[in-house]
């Protein structure tokens, strides 16, 4: 004799198995979205489908997260949540989170001793996976830890060799090279730097050695400024560089786009014109440096693919699709605008700079 039905109001996947004539396993697999994994035929994966539908049923995320010892959360550790960057790869993050069933939390660490903090909450298991950078060793260790307790990871700009942490990064070495060769082609020999103040160590395949390189091609000597990572700061950068004694740069190549923005600021507030006595070139490629004056000539960063790049990968992790997920490089694009004085064309990548 078959089980008595669940009573009104508390519909079980047993209902739903009984009403499309398979077994609750089959029920399982076709509503946690795995059927197609183990061949599972489209008819009666429809069959199930509709027998849910037809009795309201709604799995249980919550009893079924606990039973799996999962959260059904992931977090993402932004080290600066209001800038524009950040906010459009967080927006690709959450987009692949939610249509994979995921919910994701955000949280600031502006610093290694905030990060550390937050990667030791995260161990308690109030989330199944972590996408974050990892400029430290120290911060490494902590996220191996974590992996190590079955919490996946996923880190951007920072490669660290464990293949069971992979890394989703820009090619900032490719972006900076590209960027100061356009300067050196439209002849600009008093190339600067205007750098963002770093609270960690530089990475192995940093924007500024790309610079560095192209500069060492071309037989032209370096400069370089450092301040704070803001559009205050790139403002201050000029001060800085047009105080001192002797010929000032004819060209700067500048961290990222909020820095270019306030060297912009900057020059106009010197009444120098740009390009004319000083050519500007940003990183990043937020939308902002579409509308200063003049327009910011920048390397843009694919950010959104960035964003669903990572959330890919890790969903590849919890969902143990693979043990070992690869690395993923991506080269950045120059586009030039008004502030180089090149000739505006649309955004190129490896082939080289438009001059």
């Amino acid at each position: 004799m078959p089980p008595p039905p669940s009573a009104p109001g508390t519909t079980t996947a047993r209902d739903v198995a009984r009403r499309a004539g398979v077994s609750q396993t089959t029920v399982s697999l076709v509503l946690n979205g795995t059927a197609d994994q183990v061949g599972l035929a489209t008819a009666t994966q429809a069959r199930v489908r509709l027998a849910a539908e037809e009795l309201g049923y709604v799995p249980n995320r919550a009893a079924r997260n606990l039973r799996r010892r999962r959260s059904g959360n992931i977090t993402f550790i932004s080290p600066d949540v209001g800038n524009p960057y950040f906010a459009e790869v967080i927006v690709a993050v959450q987009e692949v989170a939610q249509r994979h069933g995921y919910l994701m939390d955000i949280i600031a660490a502006n610093d290694e001793a905030e990060k550390l903090q937050a990667i030791a909450r995260l161990g308690g298991g109030i989330s199944d996976g972590i996408i974050t950078s990892a400029p430290t060793q120290a911060v490494w260790d902590g996220l191996q830890g974590l992996s190590a307790r079955g919490v996946a990871c996923v880190t951007l700009q920072d490669q660290g060799g464990d293949p069971a942490i992979p890394a989703v990064c820009i090619d900032l070495e490719l972006g900076g090279h590209t960027a100061t060769r356009h300067l050196i082609g439209l002849g600009h020999r008093r190339i600067a730097y205007v750098s963002g103040r770093q609270s960690f160590p530089l990475r192995a395949r940093e924007r500024v050695h790309g610079y560095r390189r192209a500069l060492r091609e071309a037989g032209l000597p370096e400069d370089r400024v450092e301040h704070s990572n803001s559009m205050a700061g790139g403002a201050e950068a000029v001060e800085a560089l047009l105080s001192r004694p002797g010929p000032r740069p004819d060209a700067l190549f500048v961290f990222n786009d909020l820095m270019a923005v306030g060297v912009l600021h900057a020059l106009r507030r010197h009444k120098l014109r740009v390009p004319d006595d000083m050519a500007v070139v940003g990183f990043d490629g937020i939308a902002l440096g579409d509308f200063t004056t003049p327009t910011l000539t920048t390397v843009r960063h694919p950010r959104a693919e960035l964003g669903r790049a990572a959330a890919s990968s890790l969903i590849r992790l919890m969902q143990r699709d693979a043990t070992d997920v690869p690395s993923t490089l991506l080269p950045g694009l120059l586009v030039v605008r008004e502030s180089c004085g090149g000739q505006r064309s649309p955004a190129i990548g490896r082939g080289g700079a438009a001059a």
